[in-house]
């Protein structure tokens, strides 16, 4: 043990318990090397700690920045009319958080202010948001204490957005010292010396004393190994499966044109996927020229005949993040109508992250893991899809099973789900089907192609033993160290 922790042991063993303040006055030490002691010998259960949580938060550069003005009031001020075509909204922040508030409603292709936006412009009602993180940042603790408590649900919103970072703290208020310490006091206040210090190495007084005998069974700080990051090592199980069902990983990019990530599916130009709330499409580029004009060309002619509207290039030249992986299969298919070898089936699968506009909760996030597959050959059916899927999600350890679902690009389609007994709820897998006949010919084959869609954090759910795909993303350490490993 180190010196200090003796020390201490010493004092409570005459005291029988004592507070830290007066373990610093009484041993002249200061407060952190009180603290360090205490957390060493509670760790070998040499003494029970008594603490109090105490709370704090600190707020982020962009937290800082709102103080003033959040983008939802600047946005609202900036209405006028009442009104504003979405494209000259610049601030998608502002955009995303005044739709949640209530203040607008998106019509179309323009913004509307409402009554509760309109009462935040004109000042005549205070935005409570931006008035509890002024209180929070200007609170003492006792009061912090008290805010925190009484606005759990807006200060996690404030979290959820990291405006603040909250730390809780337990600060320890009293300290005893155990049978455990007892024993430990008497080995280390013994015959021999326990630990050699500068003093004793010069003096050469460990030539008379003697060293006392190592305690193999003593306790010791436990050890961590490097881990990879929980998401990862889902991904590789997820990249292992696939490659050990004789399938081959394909990579696509992540800024993707409408028509490989909504057209060349088959849905519709007018769909409400395609909506600002849905899809983040950019500004920067803000369009992505389609350089494959004779597949562009029977797409458009797929979708008049199919759909009875009319076809628009801009509308499949704008820019966004993929919203799925199936665009990159998709461009997979092309490949194949445009270089086959005669050599099928062919299976190919791709992981990657996808981007939507979802409200975050328990089953959804904004930015998340897809993994995407097909197989391309003759004569398959929805029994060899329902086999690949059923044996990828076994090798998971998952029971799932299956019903039918619509998507605009396949017939007939799937969606997997399986019920989760530890949360007590259904949770939706995987969308699946059989490739529409519109999108393959457009693409220039007549091969039958099993397409699928899952999400890769669900599946965490169910690997990890957590309650929300949020805590895949979390950064307690404790849980990190601790988790369960694949």
């Amino acid at each position: 043990m180190h010196e200090y922790e003796i020390e201490i042991l010493k004092l409570l063993k005459g005291q029988k318990s004592a507070t830290p303040s007066r373990l610093e006055e009484q041993l002249k030490l200061g407060k952190d090397s009180v603290v360090w002691a205490l957390e060493n010998l509670a760790k070998s259960n040499a003494v029970s700690i008594t603490r109090k949580s105490t709370y704090g938060i600190e707020i982020s550069k962009e937290g800082k920045s709102y103080l003033k003005q959040f983008p939802e009031e600047s946005l609202v001020k900036a209405l006028g009319n009442g009104s504003m075509p979405l494209e000259k909204i610049m601030d998608k922040i502002g955009l995303i958080w005044a739709k949640k508030n209530g203040w607008i409603e998106i019509t179309g292709k323009e913004a509307k202010l409402l009554k509760e936006g309109a009462l935040i412009a004109d000042g005549k009602k205070e935005y409570a948001t931006r008035k509890l993180i002024n209180d929070l940042g200007s609170a003492k603790s006792d009061a912090l204490e008290k805010l925190l408590l009484s606005n759990k649900e807006a200060v996690q919103l404030l979290s959820n957005r990291n405006l603040i970072k909250l730390k809780e703290r337990g600060e320890i208020t009293d300290v005893s010292i155990n049978k455990s310490g007892l024993t430990l006091l008497e080995q280390e206040t013994g015959k021999g010396i326990g630990q050699l210090t500068r003093e004793i190495i010069k003096s050469r007084k460990w030539q008379t004393d003697g060293l006392r005998g190592y305690d193999v069974n003593a306790p010791t700080e436990p050890e961590y190994a490097a881990r990879l990051h929980p998401m990862h090592e889902i991904l590789d199980k997820i990249r292992n499966i696939w490659i050990s069902m004789g399938f081959m990983e394909v990579t696509g990019p992540v800024i993707e044109s409408a028509f490989w990530d909504f057209d060349a599916l088959f849905v519709p130009q007018d769909h409400p996927a395609r909506e600002m709330q849905d899809t983040y499409f950019l500004s920067n580029p803000k369009t992505i020229d389609i350089e494959d004009l004779e597949l562009l060309g029977k797409m458009r002619e797929a979708h008049e005949k199919g759909w009875q509207n009319e076809w628009r290039d801009t509308i499949s030249k704008q820019a966004l993040l993929r919203t799925h992986t199936t665009a990159t299969t998709m461009r997979q298919l092309r490949k194949f109508a445009l270089e086959s070898s005669g050599y099928e089936p062919i299976k190919l699968f791709s992981v990657g992250k996808v981007f939507r506009n979802e409200s975050i909760d328990y089953k959804h996030l904004a930015e998340l893991y897809q993994s995407d597959g097909i197989v391309i050959g003759d004569g398959l059916t929805l029994a060899h899809l329902m086999g690949i899927l059923k044996n990828y999600y076994g090798a998971l350890g998952m029971d799932v099973h299956m019903k039918p679902a619509y998507y605009p690009f396949v017939e007939p389609g799937l969606d997997v789900y399986y019920h989760d007994e530890r949360l007590g709820k259904t949770i939706e897998l995987c969308g699946s089907g059989i490739i529409r006949k519109e999108i393959t010919n457009a693409m220039g084959t007549n091969k039958t192609v099993l397409a699928w869609g899952a999400g890769a954090e669900r599946i965490g759910l169910n690997l990890m033993n957590v309650d929300s795909l949020t805590a895949l993303y979390n950064n307690n350490m404790g849980w990190l160290r601790n988790r369960k490993e694949l």
